[in-house]
């Protein structure tokens, strides 16, 4: 008897093995073919997959008013894309399905992967992609592009209230529909000295000059170290550890507020006695000045000194006037202006406003997002104020707009490769902020020279756009 019931739990224990390799075998299968499926139709690794692709009539890439910037037209039995404004969008709509927002937005644009219907193989009909409204302004795109013709350089426009990328335009331009024609066509751009396919806007690379001093005088400002009204002495030079920071011109004895408004490279130097490095690259991250923008598009992160060694508070001078080893996007400092325009809360910039399926059914939608705060409410209102005073008594007078205050910075940024770059950062009105725009120059001295008038077009087209002139 005993004998019988051990033979029993022997076949037991064998029958579970296959029982147990059966469980695992669909638990394994479902993963792949429910789980991992989609991505593994939309893999361009996949050849079925790529076959599928073809026929899918991809969707458009529209702007906030739904003009096409980036359209589809069937030509020998496969849909091709079509680049209605051509050179004005042409950093946003990339010249492939491999550049840009066609990479950036492609199972979107395609309906696949996350975007794919589970139900997409049942339906009859040919298949189609999603169409992508973005936050971008058409006209102000082509404005700033034209404004930025024949320079190099790049214009952010943002949306003071939400984020929202109004314009991001990088110089030099390029045509997206002609430089797949030839494999020639391709080289000459390739080659470009200009280095067009550089999306300046969120991967250009600047030291950022004088507009740091925006964050420089938050900083200590929001720490408590100085008041607007602390006065400081410019002889026109200041001495540190054996390395001399010259301003263009002795100015005397000034005021915080009055040193932003002469762009004073000497008095924001001296900050460095009232702000510690580790307290400067604190602000440097609660102003998120190096963190790369979370939007589809390829980006570059920036950097500051590492503060360390004999030539510490050196370094750390240099950079609170915006020179040393900092580098930043221009997209990092219109996030950084936004933050002051905002009431020191960091907002996160958004290009894709929402993003619609065939039916017109909105599948994913875009607004506001907080990212922390930067400042007290009271520092940037301070802030602001210096700001607006830059342009009614400073060098920054370019940017006055009749009945509307603005607040302002200029910069000129030094670099061994050539002439100052030049920058401009805006928003307006300074008392209820609706716009906020950063232009750099490379290679053209005076902010207010060059950037300046740039950035004062884009304001008055915008803020007319908004209603608020």
């Amino acid at each position: 008897m005993r004998s019988s019931w051990e033979t029993g739990r022997n076949i037991r224990r064998v029958a579970m093995i296959p029982a147990i390799g059966f469980a695992l075998l669909c638990v394994f299968l479902g993963y792949w073919q429910v789980v991992e499926a989609p991505d593994l139709r939309a893999s361009q690794h996949n050849t079925r997959a790529r076959d599928r692709i073809k026929q899918i009539k991809p969707g458009e890439i529209l702007d906030t008013d739904g003009e096409t910037l980036l359209g589809a037209e069937r030509r020998g039995g496969e849909w091709e894309r079509t680049y209605p404004e051509g050179e004005f969008v042409c950093h946003l709509t990339g010249y492939n399905d491999n550049s840009g927002l066609q990479k950036g937005l492609r199972d979107a644009l395609l309906g696949i992967g996350d975007f794919e219907s589970p139900w997409a193989d049942f339906i009859e009909g040919p298949l189609e992609g999603n169409d992508v409204t973005l936050t971008v302004d058409l006209e102000a795109q082509k404005l700033a592009t034209r404004l930025l013709r024949g320079k190099r350089g790049a214009a952010v426009a943002l949306g003071a209230q939400s984020g929202a990328i109004l314009a991001m335009v990088s110089a030099p331009d390029y045509d997206p529909a002609g430089i797949l024609e030839s494999k020639w066509d391709y080289q000459l751009f390739q080659e470009d000295p200009g280095k067009p396919e550089i999306n300046r806007a969120v991967q250009g690379l600047y030291p950022p000059g004088s507009v740091m001093k925006v964050l420089t005088a938050a900083a200590v400002l929001d720490l408590g170290r100085v008041r607007r009204d602390t006065e400081f002495d410019c002889d026109g030079e200041y001495e540190i550890d054996g390395a001399t920071i010259t301003c263009p011109r002795a100015h005397g004895t000034v005021t915080l507020d009055e040193a932003l408004q002469v762009s004073c490279n000497t008095t924001f130097a001296k900050l460095g006695q009232y702000l510690t490095a580790d307290e400067f690259v604190d602000y440097v991250g609660k102003f998120h000045l190096l963190q790369q923008p979370q939007i589809p598009l390829p980006s570059s992160k920036g950097s500051v000194a590492e503060f360390t060694g004999e030539n510490r508070d050196v370094l750390l001078a240099e950079s609170l006037f915006g020179q040393g080893e900092t580098l930043v996007t221009p997209f990092a400092i219109a996030r950084m202006t936004l933050a002051i325009a905002n009431g020191g809360e960091v907002l996160e910039p958004y290009l894709v406003e929402r993003i619609t399926s065939p039916s017109g059914d909105t599948i994913r939608a875009a607004g506001a997002r907080e990212a922390g705060r930067a400042v007290s409410a009271e520092t940037a209102r301070i802030v602001a104020g210096m700001m607006a005073n830059v342009v009614e008594e400073g060098t920054a007078g370019v940017a006055d707009i009749r009945g509307v205050r603005v607040a302002a910075k200029t910069g000129s940024a030094e670099n061994p490769h050539g002439q100052a770059h030049s920058w401009f950062t805006a928003f307006a009105p300074a008392d209820d902020p609706q716009v906020v725009v950063a232009v750099v120059v490379e290679n053209a001295g005076a902010g207010s020279e060059v950037a300046g008038p740039i950035a004062r077009e884009l304001l008055v087209h915008l803020l007319e756009r908004q209603g608020a002139l």
